[in-house]
C-alpha cells in the first residue's frame, strides 16, 4: 500500500455484501484500502460480471460477481482486467502496480541472470514478486531482444525447429499455469516462399505460477530457456540456458470465520450471514 499511495493510485475492494458487514471486516484483517458496497449488485451487473452460474434461488449467492481486478485510469477507461478460472487466485499487487503505472517490470524483481548475448539474442529472467502466498499469482517472466535480420520461432514451431519457451524443472508444491506468449508475426523465407509464426524484437514470455499447501518455507524453482535463433538463410543449432532462484514461501492470510481455538476473526460474521440470507428471500 506504501508504494500504491507514494504513486497516487487509489486502491478499491467492492463486493455484494452490505456496508456494516464490510466494516467489520476490514476491522477483523486491518483492510486499509476502501471496501465498497454493493448490495443488489448494480456495479457489478454493469462491469458484466455477475456470477450467471448461481441461480437467483441460490440463497444467499446469487449476485456475487465473478473475481477479478481492473486498472482505471483518470479518464475512467479500463486499461487493464486481472480474472482468473480458480475462485481462489488474486493477481499479486506487483502486477497490479505494474500495469497502473504502464511499466513492463517493477523495480523490486529478482534478478535471476543479467542480459547476456548468446548467439546475438539476449534475455534475462526474472520472478516479478518477492515471495510466494496462497492463492497470490506470481509471473515467471523471460524477456528477450532479437537483433535486427533474425528471428526465433514462435510456438507451435514449424516440423523440426525449436520454439522459444520456459520448461521448469518438477517442483513439489508449485503449480504451474498456462503460458502467457505474445501473438506472433508472419515470416515468409525468401527463396522457399514458406510461412511460419515468429518473435522479432523485443518481447517476454509470462509463466504464471501459485503454491499450493505442499509448499513450505523456501521453494527453488529451476528449469531452462530455449530458443532457436534463424536468418533467411540459416539456422543456429538451439539454445538452453538453465536457471535457478530460490523464493520464501509467507503464511497466507487468515480465511475462516474463527481460529482453531474458537475466537471469533470476524465479529458478528454469523448475523451478517443471516442478514444476507434474509434479504434474499
Amino acid at each position: 500500500m506504501e508504494k500504491f499511495l507514494a504513486e497516487d493510485i487509489a486502491v478499491y475492494a467492492l463486493s455484494y455484501d452490505e456496508a456494516d458487514a464490510l466494516g467489520d471486516f476490514r476491522e477483523a484483517h486491518k483492510v486499509s484500502y476502501t471496501l465498497l458496497s454493493d448490495p443488489e449488485s448494480d456495479v457489478i451487473r454493469s462491469f458484466g460480471i455477475l456470477n450467471t452460474l448461481i441461480d437467483e434461488d441460490d440463497h444467499p449467492w446469487f449476485g456475487i460477481p465473478y473475481p477479478g481486478t481492473y486498472v482505471i485510469n483518470t479518464d475512467g477507461e479500463i486499461t487493464h482486467k486481472f480474472f482468473d478460472g480458480n475462485l481462489s487466485v488474486r493477481v499479486g499487487p506487483e502486477q497490479m502496480l505494474r500495469a497502473a503505472l504502464g511499466r513492463s517490470l517493477p523495480e523490486s524483481v529478482t534478478v535471476v541472470s543479467k542480459p547476456q548475448e548468446v548467439q546475438d539474442v539476449e534475455f534475462s529472467i526474472q520472478l516479478e514478486g518477492s515471495d510466494f502466498r496462497g492463492g497470490v499469482k506470481r509471473d515467471l517472466v523471460a524477456q528477450f531482444r532479437v537483433p535486427q535480420g533474425r528471428h526465433v520461432y514462435a510456438s507451435p514451431a514449424t516440423q523440426g525447429m525449436i520454439a522459444v519457451d520456459i520448461i521448469l524443472d518438477p517442483c513439489e508444491g508449485l503449480v504451474q499455469r498456462p503460458m502467457i506468449r505474445p501473438s506472433p508475426e508472419k515470416h515468409r523465407l525468401a527463396g522457399t516462399d514458406e510461412v511460419f509464426d515468429v518473435h522479432h524484437g523485443a518481447f517476454e514470455l509470462r509463466m504464471p505460477l501459485t503454491v499450493n499447501s505442499a509448499a513450505k518455507g523456501d521453494i527453488t524453482i529451476s528449469g531452462q530457456v530455449v530458443w532457436q535463433s534463424c536468418n533467411d538463410e540459416i539456422c543456429d543449432i538451439p539454445v538452453r540456458k538453465r536457471f535457478e532462484m530460490t523464493v520464501p514461501v509467507k503464511p497466507s492470510l487468515p480465511h475462516p470465520v474463527r481460529t482453531a481455538r474458537g475466537a471469533e476473526l470476524e465479529p458478528n460474521a454469523a448475523a451478517h450471514f443471516k442478514k444476507m440470507t434474509d434479504r434474499r428471500k
